[in-house]
């Protein structure tokens, strides 16, 4: 498959269009963490995935390009203004629906299942393209881990206080 920027597209409207729509549901959301905490929350929602990106998505993996192609873009950086609400808003959930840690691992099943239905749709518009060998099945590795993280590490943040 070949693709390259040749202007603003389909991609980029949708891209744009989740962005709203992330960050909306961001901002209804009553706030349950200090300014701090949401702060080192989005932190951590913007690095590990700027890590997974940046190992998997060059050499010598090469796994997937973000947006038109190979060439990084600002629409490419635009691409990371959809993971910061996403940690808020998962922790959000986790605070809310999580009343007993025996429910710990059915939340971050359910959380990956929707993280990796959301990078199919991002696949399918067009902002995710796999090459090499990479299916998108491998990804939901990456939700495990990451999240299990936020939640050790809200965890502990809890903990302290």
């Amino acid at each position: 498959m070949s693709w390259t920027e040749t202007g603003f597209g389909f991609n980029d409207y949708c891209l744009l269009g989740l962005i709203i729509i992330t960050w909306g549901i961001f901002f209804y959301l009553p706030k349950l963490f200090s300014k701090q905490f949401t702060v080192l929350i989005f932190l951590y929602s913007l690095t590990f995935p700027s890590i997974i990106d940046n190992s998997f998505g060059v050499t010598p993996f090469d796994f997937y390009d973000i947006m038109d192609g190979p060439k990084y873009t600002g629409m490419d950086l635009v691409v990371y203004l959809l993971y910061l609400p996403y940690g808020y808003i998962f922790l959000y959930f986790y605070k809310k629906l999580c009343t007993s840690d025996k429910y710990i691992i059915l939340y971050i099943s359910i959380a990956t299942i929707i993280s990796f239905c959301f990078e199919w749709i991002n696949h399918k518009i067009g902002i995710f393209h796999y090459k090499h060998g990479y299916q998108i099945i491998y990804s939901i590795c990456f939700y495990l881990i990451s999240q299990t993280i936020l939640i050790v590490y809200y965890r502990v943040v809890e903990l302290k206080r």
